[in-house]
């Protein structure tokens, strides 16, 4: 009779046990149980049946197995579609400390079995720390150190962090194919947890859990002995990983009319969250709004602005869609209201890269946000301010088509730096770090003036 493969997906889910767990598996393989180090390790639960591993990367994102939320699946808005908990640093589960957080987006990576996890909250100090990626891929015979809170031997539900040595059998330009022992064998629950190499005592992350053999896990058929296991390689990835931290959007905008700038963050769960200015410090996040999630990039449904545009002293929300249509929604203290429409037609203004860019700035000094266009021909236009409509604009600047995405000569800012009520006009080159102030002389920017090298 040909053996059953048991080469399965090592989420702790799985149809064939249904009928036997009557709680959730958590998390361990089959290994050593640890107390002590491997702060950054987590246990995941999605809903009240799945249970994975993943390995916090950033201080407010962990990184796992998508594979983790096959089934579960990923809302539309890129949320996790049911209820997901992290707990960060803690390895003995039946003990306190560490952080316990809501997951508020998942960001999977396009080509492997990779998710990245936002929580609610970062997570710092030195009690937990992020584990750092590998820079170099795992090499033949290479001996690496995996940790999970999935079954073990003997254990459905173990309570504590469970690792083993596994050594690196071959890889490909995405996967690593490792061989275990009889005390090392990936289980159910184990997905996602991380293979580790230790550089100068400090651990980095080599590789992710991904699917495994099962050999002498409980509740996999004794005859089946096969240890090995294949984990996706993550040591190519630190780009993708720093990209999808860089996608939650900072802006600061005086949002309540104090006139000190709050930081305005807007997250990829699609909420605008106002961290007001208390001085000498930033208060704790309040929401105004939600929904904007394939906002963050323009590269999606469109952009969001923040600016004071009705002259209350306070930012109002300007919404930018890939139709073309700017429509402003104002600031009513805790939230944006519904919006009007105010301009039309920029639809290849979003990013940059197409027709051009656009900003949101008081050139004219009336206490009113204008609208700045920057072509792709390098010209800068003022369309003033009208009330409830941008006018058709005057020229003020030319020569800046290469300082339209940052990624050329350099990027344009808008602010006023003089103290006279008008926005001027930052130039940042990025070959040499200048940052540049022209200054706004009531029709055009100056020759400008060097401020600082960054």
């Amino acid at each position: 009779m040909t053996k059953r493969s048991h080469f399965l997906w090592a989420t702790s889910a799985v149809a064939a046990f249904a009928a036997v767990l009557t709680t959730a598996p958590a998390n361990a393989l089959v290994g050593t149980p640890t107390t002590t180090g491997l702060n950054f390790v987590a246990k995941i639960n999605v809903g009240d049946k799945t249970s994975c591993t993943g390995s916090l990367v950033a201080e407010q994102w962990v990184l796992t197995a998508a594979s983790c939320f096959t089934g579960a699946g990923i809302s539309t808005t890129g949320k996790p579609a049911l209820p997901t908990k992290v707990t960060v640093g803690r390895s003995d589960l039946t003990q306190t400390g560490g952080s316990v957080q809501s997951a508020l987006a998942l960001v999977p990576h396009a080509e492997r079995d990779l998710v990245l996890v936002r929580l609610s909250e970062r997570i710092t100090g030195p009690a937990i720390t992020p584990v750092p990626l590998a820079s170099t891929p795992a090499a033949d015979g290479e001996q690496l150190t995996k940790a999970g809170f999935g079954r073990t031997r003997t254990e459905w539900v173990p309570t504590k962090l469970h690792t083993g040595t596994f050594s690196v059998a071959s890889r490909t330009d995405t996967t690593v194919s490792l061989n275990g022992s009889d005390t090392a064998t990936v289980c159910q629950g184990d997905a996602g947890g991380p293979a580790l190499r230790t550089v100068d005592g400090s651990p980095q992350l080599v590789s992710v859990t991904s699917r495994s053999w099962q050999g002498g896990c409980l509740g996999v058929d004794p005859a089946e002995t096969r240890t090995g296991a294949v984990d996706t390689r993550v040591d190519d990835l630190a780009g993708w990983v720093k990209e999808v931290v860089a996608r939650e959007k900072v802006t600061p905008a005086d949002i309540d009319g104090d006139g000190k700038d709050d930081l305005v963050l807007q997250r990829i769960d699609g909420s605008v969250v106002v961290h007001r200015n208390l001085g000498t410090s930033f208060g704790p996040g309040t929401v105004m709004s939600s929904g904007w999630g394939r906002f963050v990039t323009g590269t999606d449904m469109g952009r969001l602005y923040f600016a004071d545009v009705t002259g209350d002293n306070k930012a109002d929300l300007v919404v930018h869609t890939n139709d073309g249509n700017i429509a402003v929604r104002k600031n009513m203290g805790t939230y944006f209201d519904g919006g009007t429409h105010w301009s039309a037609g920029w639809g290849r203004f979003l990013t940059g890269t197409d027709l051009g860019r656009l900003y949101f700035a008081d050139i004219t000094g009336d206490n009113k946000a204008d609208l700045i266009v920057h072509t792709n021909d390098g010209n800068i236009a003022v369309r003033k301010n009208m009330g409830t409509y941008f006018d058709g604009g005057t020229h003020w600047s030319a020569g800046w088509g290469r300082f339209l995405t940052g990624t050329d000569q350099g990027r344009l800012r808008f602010g006023d730096t003089t103290g006279d009520g008008k926005a001027d006009m930052y130039v940042h080159t990025i070959q040499n770090g200048e940052v540049a102030v022209r200054t706004n002389m009531g029709t055009y920017f100056n020759g400008g003036t060097r401020m600082i090298t960054l």
